[in-house]
């Protein structure tokens, strides 16, 4: 069988047409043989909108049963693809029926000498939707029909997934919901035609009498294609003219022109741009108010940060040195007194506002990723910083398009806001002594050309960004928290290992023990806990450990052996962490961020009939921390062997015992004969968690217990009076 006698079967083209008033459908039996001359011609016109249905019954004649489309059809959409003609012989059988009767139920009513073939989409609850939405749903119908028909290819970035706007329905039901269903639909009409096709529309009806009687004319003005088509609607009309303005003034087109939604970046040179990054998918479209608002605007920044903020069209105040992730860029935000004596004087034109509300969003998964993998990397901070150098530090939820020119002034006018209006927009602007405004691009617009300026709006353009906050802000609650932990000016576990002691050699007492670490660090200004425990992770008492000579490389280990103790130094290891600010040092592992640190910075003066200290720190303690300490002598620059263990605790004070290892006292640093005193500087670390372990960062050997490193606030150890004592002793 021929392509033209599939078609002619497929479609039933030589059946005549029965009409019972509401639907049309073809007929029984075939009038025509079906060999006969099929003439196709493409159609070269634009897509057919019927807007405004509101017959109930229409809807049976899209081949559509009414409780799949709930009579809820606002538009019908016609794709035709081609024209067809159909021309042949007589069937015997039609032209010898003397039945009337039977003729009609057997062969129809009429014959459509023309026939539209193609394909037809139904827009569901458009009466329902916003101008932004309908707006956005032309624009994406637009883009795939002229990409399908013309291969002409109109840049979009699918911000709004289809389930957010009015249906989509097709002949057979289907329902358009995802950008890459409506292309391939397209597709598969424009470019597998035959697979898809319908008929669409008759026309240049012929009774079925007079084709039994060989009289042939049209009934064209008693039966023509609406009555097929759509019984009631308000108009019909070409694809292009619906579009009309949504092509070019649309959220989607100011979306890609204007970068609308996407970061702003404050970069080294104290410039600020709009990210070229898209960072986020909407799950309801923006709200779009038009807005015909013209006015003089006049500003005078008192500072320097103002004056920033005002050349970049930010015109609320915003303090930039509390905005995460700028003043840690490099940037110096001065925020002090503008010296310039100047005025900004602005005539802003706006024609849109546009409101995002962050519910209505979500991050890509692309920038959930690559803030996944930053916040669990070693230097979350820095890695974080390259991704917001990148998407933008600050993120705009209002936005206003219009038209802005600008003058600055070398003197100093009192702020104000002045709705524009004729007569009294130049005896002002001649009051101020101004002649002429510059548009965003150089473009000088005089005075006498301020009127066409203001009447004759052109090219939108972004004016004012509002509503600022810190990029990251628009991430998920899950992220921000764990963003807003980094940002903290807390002490934290930064790093954490452990070190085998092999290359030592047991004959020594006294061992300086390099440990280096990856990766580097920003500061040399940090601290190290830790203790020597034995290679079955024991901890040891006739050893002791202190730590100094930090860089950004690493640390050195001073070890101590007692002399009457036994250990094999070689099979002994360095347990260690690293304590400090992350923003300080940028490194932070992700192993131990779980454990909330106190650091305590005391001094105290070593006496020789004193062993017994106390401290009282400025947090409450509680059973189950651990407290660590490290001791430095400021007066020599030495790290002292004095061994340094907790008595007893309270919840408001600490008490120590400070004593010297039984080797060193006949030569002893800290001789009590000295005339000046001995100040050792404590440094403490308390670990305000019920977390009983560590990880390590540069071992794959799981933890150590913190028991090993730290003395444990237990019931033992706990001393309820121990504040009483305190006041006793001084």
């Amino acid at each position: 069988m021929s392509n033209d006698q599939q078609m002619i079967h497929q479609l039933k083209l030589n059946h005549g047409l029965l009409f019972d008033g509401y639907k049309i459908q073809p007929s029984k039996q075939a009038i025509f043989m079906k060999d006969g001359e099929l003439n196709i011609k493409l159609y070269n016109g634009q897509p057919i909108i019927y807007n405004n249905i509101n017959d109930s019954i229409s809807s049976e004649n899209f081949f559509m049963g009414k409780d799949n489309l709930n009579n809820t059809i606002d538009v019908c959409i016609n794709f035709p693809i081609a024209e067809i003609i159909y021309r042949g012989d007589l069937l015997e059988s039609f032209s010898k029926c003397t039945d009337d009767e039977n003729l009609y139920k057997l062969y129809g009513h009429f014959f459509a000498r023309n026939i539209l073939i193609g394909s037809k989409l139904f827009i569901k609850n458009l009466n329902l939707a916003t101008q932004a939405q309908i707006d956005v749903l032309k624009f994406y119908l637009f883009c795939a029909y002229n990409s399908a028909k013309h291969s002409i290819e109109i840049p979009v970035n699918n911000f709004f997934t289809l389930n957010l706007l009015p249906k989509i329905v097709t002949l057979d039901g289907e329902e358009l919901n995802t950008h890459k269903k409506l292309v391939k639909w397209m597709n598969n009409l424009y470019q597998e035609g035959e697979k898809s096709i319908f008929i669409i529309s008759y026309d240049n009806f012929i009774p079925i009498s007079q084709l039994k009687n060989n009289i042939v004319s049209s009934v064209d003005d008693f039966f023509n294609e609406n009555k097929y088509e759509i019984s009631n609607f308000k108009e019909n009309i070409s694809l292009e003219e619906w579009v009309r303005d949504a092509v070019n003034n649309n959220l989607v087109s100011w979306i890609r022109d204007f970068h609308l939604f996407q970061g702003l970046i404050l970069d080294k040179d104290y410039e600020m741009e709009i990210s070229k990054k898209i960072p986020i998918t909407f799950t309801k479209i923006p709200k779009i108010n038009p807005s015909d608002s013209s006015y003089l605007k006049i500003m005078k920044p008192s500072t320097k940060v103002e004056n920033f903020l005002i050349s970049n069209n930010i015109y609320s105040s915003y303090n930039l040195n509390s905005l995460p992730f700028i003043k840690d860029n490099g940037i110096k935000i001065n925020n002090g007194k503008n010296d310039e004596n100047s005025t900004h004087v602005l005539i802003n034109c706006e024609q849109y506002e546009i409101l995002l509300n962050k519910d209505n969003i979500k991050p890509t998964q692309k920038l959930e990723y690559a803030i996944e993998e930053a916040i669990n990397s070693m230097k979350p901070l820095k890695a974080l910083q390259d991704i917001f150098d990148e998407y933008g530090q600050l993120f705009p939820q209002r936005i206003i398009l219009g038209r802005s020119i600008k003058n600055i002034l070398p003197t100093s006018i009192a702020p104000e806001t002045i709705e524009i209006k004729p007569e009294s927009l130049m005896p002002r602007l001649d009051k101020l002594n101004i002649s002429y405004f510059l548009t965003p691009k150089g473009r000088i617009i005089e005075n006498n050309d301020l009127p066409n300026w203001i009447q004759y709006p052109n090219n939108l353009e972004i004016i004012e960004f509002d509503k600022i906050e810190p990029f990251y802000k628009i991430l998920k609650e899950e992220q921000q928290m764990k963003i807003d932990d980094l940002l903290k000016d807390n002490y934290r576990i930064l790093m954490t290992g452990i070190t085998d002691l092999r290359d030592l050699d047991n004959n020594e007492v006294e061992y300086h023990k390099r440990i280096n670490i990856e990766p580097l660090l920003e500061d040399e200004d940090y601290e190290v806990y830790g203790s020597i425990v034995s290679k079955n992770n024991s901890r040891l008492e006739g050893i002791y450990v202190n730590f100094g000579s930090y860089d950004i490389n690493g640390f050195f280990a001073m070890i101590k052996k007692l002399e009457e103790t036994s250990i094999n130094i070689k099979e002994c290891r360095i347990l260690w962490m690293i304590v400090e600010k992350p923003s300080k040092l940028l490194v932070f592992s992700p192993n131990n961020r779980e454990f909330q640190v106190e650091c305590i910075k005391e001094s105290i003066i070593l006496q020789s009939d004193k062993s017994n200290y106390y401290i009282k720190p400025s947090f409450s303690l509680s059973q189950g921390y651990t407290i660590f300490v490290h001791a430095y002598c400021p007066s020599t620059n030495y790290e002292p062997d004095n061994i340094i263990k907790l008595v007893k605790w309270s919840h408001n004070s600490i008490k120590f015992k400070v004593t010297k290892p039984f080797y060193n006292e006949s030569n002893n640093n800290f001789s009590t004969d000295n005339e000046e005193d001995i100040i050792l500087d404590l440094r403490i670390c308390v670990i305000c968690s019920d977390y009983k372990n560590l990880k390590f960062d540069n071992k794959n050997e799981g933890g150590f217990s913190l028991d090993l490193t730290g003395y444990v606030l237990t019931k033992d150890n706990f001393n309820e009076s121990l504040s009483t004592e305190i006041n006793e002793v001084v």
